[in-house]
């Protein structure tokens, strides 16, 4: 029987942890939302995270976060909000401000997904819709220019390898003018051919000159008739 009592005690103080759990909850979203309404959204961010734990005290923050312009912050607190929220309406909600998140973020991917999500929770969702055909066009667009900007980039990089072609056969044609030019610049202790060939003509002709010569040397003159006294 005492054991009963003292679980019994035991169970008691945990519903009044609990209890006084969401009291103190109950008004950090309170004092959260009075400070978001008179626009310090500091101070409602800081009455938020203590009931971070409640679906309403997350997406509330997500909402401050997103009027400080924090919005990768508020994104995910809406995602932790979505998570959170157990019925349809609550589900949406969350899903409609992420996608709002994501548009901030120029994730229009990301936001067509998220809206549709809402959608399916809220199918007759006016604003969600709207929403959801705005990012879809951004994202048709984003894809078009991603897509353009690839082509340029093939086109210039194309571009850049018919230059460096260009500038390499130019370099190749530099290179052999100049072997050209190397070649028939005459080299020191060479001749070219035609001067070898009158080089050789001459001393041919020296030769011969010579030769001519000592033959008349040894060339034996006739005797001229002495004329004598008789």
């Amino acid at each position: 029987m005492e054991r009963l009592i003292t679980v019994l005690l035991a169970s008691g103080c945990s519903l009044l942890l609990q209890a006084q759990t969401d009291v103190d909850t109950q008004r950090a979203i309170r004092l959260g939302n009075a400070a978001y309404r008179r626009g310090d959204t500091r101070a409602a961010i800081e009455q938020y995270n203590r009931a971070e734990k409640d679906q309403r005290g997350t997406f509330n923050r997500g909402n401050a976060l997103y009027k400080q312009d924090s919005v990768a912050g508020a994104q995910r607190s809406y995602e932790s909000a979505a998570a959170m929220a157990r019925g349809p309406e609550e589900q949406a909600r969350a899903f409609h401000n992420l996608g709002n998140s994501w548009m901030r973020q120029q994730k229009f991917k990301e936001a067509v997904s998220a809206y549709k999500e809402a959608l399916k929770r809220q199918p007759n969702d006016e604003d969600t819709r709207y929403n959801l055909a705005y990012a879809q066009k951004k994202l048709q667009q984003q894809e078009q220019d991603r897509k353009e900007d690839q082509q340029k980039d093939q086109q210039k990089d194309q571009q850049d390898q018919e230059q460096d072609e260009q500038k390499k056969e130019e370099e190749q044609k530099k290179d052999q003018q100049k072997d050209q030019q190397q070649q028939r610049k005459p080299q020191p202790g060479r001749i070219d051919e035609q001067d070898a060939q009158r080089l050789l003509d001459a001393m041919q002709q020296q030769e011969k000159n010579t030769q001519e010569k000592m033959r008349e040397k040894v060339k034996v003159k006739p005797r001229v008739p002495i004329d004598k006294d008789w």
